[in-house]
């Protein structure tokens, strides 16, 4: 589904928001966007008379009350008390999401039933689009000794103001390597299609390595590195590789599956259905014909495959991310990469985000690199030690980490402190 386009910057004055004071302003002075101080309830309600249904995406990263006490803040309340502070709080931010608007919040498995009621009670549980499993750490050390299942995940639990409403931007991951089902090296894709030849990949790939390959493809395909190499040769030569797969047939329109169903009775001949607007629908004894080029993406290092994002993020690292933003924020600091997936599905430049629970203040970081207008509220010291120190890197171009580079970001806009 295509995007659609960027909208003109929101026409929004440098007024008070009622019961907010401006404290500060950090870089431009007309610019929109707003680090509140406080408690996010009041907060909340606060913004009401200007941001009613202006929000096109909201991020929760609440307490996920585990019990423990961090340099930070508390995570330990009763569950009951934890239960009425996230109702409030939802149900305050409800009347603030955009009518296309879209709410992630991310929870680990502590207060996931509970949160996922609550939400669902809320937004409505015809609204919950996804429950994404996110793999944030790997089986290992102290964590492993554990008994039971070792804890390596958090859920975001994804929610639009209505059913039907949000139109997710899609997005792509690499993945690593190249997917196994794709054997086949299709020899003169510029042939007319009649005269197309099919040969292994494998058989190709030894061959073009030189006769002494030719002489002991056993040995070769036997050596430890064989699939990398393979698979380094696959995309180099991604317009020759294919695949076949078998089509659902029920899921093709009756056309297609007349020309499945002559496929099947002719499966030495080639046959294909043009679809304006999709690919070519190629057959050859009944499966269809896939390239891996339309897979392949340029990469920094050259070509990787990429496929489409799933309900399971285990590619965006919480590893190494300390240094991020400049901010030290233990075992409670999201990835830039992670906030910069959500932004990409869910908005455009201009568009309005909010984050009531800023943390260290990569919301805010990422929207503003991403030229996304946004509002974050944070309470007590962490507002004052860590989110507005790091949104004045970012301002004033200095902030060299996280998703800088990948958003072309070098500087620029401002925000009021409201308190």
């Amino acid at each position: 589904m295509a995007a659609r386009p960027a909208r003109a910057a929101p026409a929004l004055t440098r007024r008070e928001p009622p019961a907010l004071t401006l404290r500060t302003v950090i870089g431009d002075p007309e610019s929109p966007n707003r680090l509140i101080m406080g408690d996010n309830a009041p907060a909340l309600a606060a913004l009401y008379p200007e941001f009613r249904g202006r929000f096109r995406c909201i991020y929760l990263d609440p307490p996920f009350n585990t019990g423990r006490v961090y340099g930070e803040y508390s995570d330990a309340r009763s569950p009951s008390d934890w239960l009425e502070m996230m109702r409030e709080r939802l149900s305050l931010l409800l009347p603030l999401l955009a009518d296309d608007g879209v709410v992630f919040a991310e929870i680990d498995d502590t207060e996931l039933g509970s949160l996922i009621g609550l939400m669902d009670d809320v937004f409505g549980r015809a609204q919950r689009v996804s429950i994404v499993t996110i793999v944030r750490s790997a089986s290992t050390g102290h964590k492993a000794k554990n008994r039971g299942p070792v804890n390596v995940t958090d859920f975001l639990l994804v929610y639009e103001k209505s059913r039907g409403s949000w139109r997710c931007r899609p997005q792509e991951r690499v993945r690593v390597g190249v997917d196994p089902a794709y054997t086949t090296f299709l020899v003169n894709p510029d042939a007319k299609m009649e005269a197309w030849r099919f040969e292994p990949l494998a058989k190709v790939a030894l061959a073009a390595k030189g006769p002494e390959a030719r002489d002991d493809r056993a040995r070769a395909k036997g050596r430890a590195d064989w699939k990398a190499e393979l698979a380094r040769f696959a995309l180099e030569h991604a317009d020759h590789v294919v695949r076949f797969a078998q089509p659902r047939f029920e899921a093709v329109s009756r056309e297609a599956q007349a020309l499945i169903v002559r496929s099947r009775a002719e499966p030495t001949r080639m046959f294909r259905l043009e679809r304006p607007g999709h690919p070519d629908l190629l057959l050859k004894g009944g499966n269809r014909l896939l390239f891996l080029s339309r897979k392949v993406r340029p990469g920094p290092s050259g070509p990787v495959v990429v496929e489409p994002l799933t309900n399971v993020w285990d590619d965006l690292a919480f590893q190494g991310i300390a240094k991020e933003g400049g901010v030290v924020f233990t075992r409670n600091k999201k990835p830039e990469r992670l906030l910069a997936r959500l932004l990409a599905m869910s908005t455009d430049e201009q568009d309005w985000v909010l984050d009531p629970f800023l943390g260290s203040g990569t919301t805010a970081a990422v929207a503003h690199k991403m030229g996304r207008c946004w509002v974050g509220i944070e309470s007590g010291e962490q507002a004052t030690r860590l989110c507005m120190p790091r949104l004045a890197r970012v301002v004033e171009g200095s902030d060299k980490t996280g998703v800088t580079r990948s958003s072309g970001w070098r500087g620029g806009g401002g925000f009021g402190v409201y308190a």
